[in-house]
C-alpha cells in the first residue's frame, strides 16, 4: 500500500465507529495519511466512484445478531443518550408494530402475513438495520474482489485489545487515548435473543451472515489470528 492515497472509514452502524471516530479525531495532529471520517451514509461502492480504485477503506464488523439487537434498541431511543436523531416516519410506523427486539426476529417468519410484512418493512426501514454490512460492502464477492483495498477491518469483540494495531494500520502509529473518548452504548443491558429468533434472523439475513463471515476471515488473516 502507498501513503499518498486516502483511508476511508466506513461508518457501519453500532460497530464501535463513534468510538473509532473519537480517538482518531483526538490524534489528528499525529496522523500520517490522508483519512477519510466518513457518516453513516457512505459505502465501500460510493467511496470506489467518489476517490477511484486506488483509495482505501477501512470498517470495523460485528455479529450480525449482536448487531441486530443493538441497532433496534438504539434506534428505539432515537439514538439517546449519547445522539437525539429522530425517528423517520417509516421508523415511526415500525416502532408501533414491534417493542422488543426479539417480537420482530419472531414475526421475521411469521405465518400471519400483516405481521410477517410488518416485519420486513422494519428490516428495511429502522436505520442500522436497513443500513446493514451488505448496504455498506456490498456482496461477499465484491468484498473479496477489493481485498487489497482493505486499509484494515476489525471484529468490534476484538477492537479494543487490537487499537494499536488498528492506529497503525490507519497511518497513527504513535497515538494518545482522549481523556473520555465518545462511546454510543445502551444504558441498559438488553436479553439475547432466542435460539427460535435468531434461527429466524439468519434465515432473512442468511446473505448478511455470509459477508460477515468473509469480513471475519480477512479481519483474522490480517491480524494472524
Amino acid at each position: 500500500m502507498t501513503t499518498d492515497v486516502p483511508i476511508c472509514i466506513l461508518h457501519i452502524g453500532k460497530t464501535g465507529g463513534t468510538f473509532l471516530r473519537s480517538v482518531l479525531r483526538h490524534n489528528r495532529p499525529r496522523w500520517t495519511r490522508d483519512v477519510r471520517l466518513n457518516r453513516h451514509d457512505a459505502t465501500r461502492m460510493g467511496t470506489l466512484k467518489r476517490l477511484g480504485p486506488e483509495r482505501e477503506f477501512a470498517f470495523v464488523t460485528r455479529d450480525p445478531v449482536e448487531r441486530f439487537v443493538s441497532a433496534f434498541y438504539s434506534r428505539l431511543r432515537e439514538g439517546r443518550p449519547t445522539f437525539n436523531s429522530n425517528w423517520s416516519a417509516e421508523e415511526a410506523i415500525a416502532y408501533q408494530w414491534f417493542e422488543e427486539a426479539e417480537e420482530l426476529a419472531l414475526a421475521l417468519n411469521s405465518k400471519d402475513q400483516r405481521l410477517y410484512s410488518a416485519a420486513r418493512f422494519a428490516m428495511r426501514h429502522i436505520q442500522h438495520l436497513g443500513q446493514d454490512h451488505r448496504w455498506y460492502l456490498g456482496s461477499a464477492l465484491d468484498l473479496l474482489a477489493e481485498r487489497e483495498q482493505i486499509a484494515m477491518c476489525v471484529d468490534l469483540s476484538e477492537l479494543n485489545q487490537r487499537l494499536p494495531q488498528v492506529m497503525a494500520r490507519l497511518g497513527v502509529p504513535e497515538f494518545e487515548m482522549p481523556p473520555r473518548p465518545k462511546r454510543h452504548e445502551d444504558p441498559m443491558k438488553r436479553p439475547p435473543l432466542s435460539h427460535a429468533a435468531e434461527a429466524a434472523l439468519r434465515d432473512y439475513w442468511a446473505e448478511e451472515f455470509e459477508l460477515y463471515e468473509v469480513a471475519l476471515a480477512i479481519s483474522k488473516e490480517m491480524w494472524g489470528s
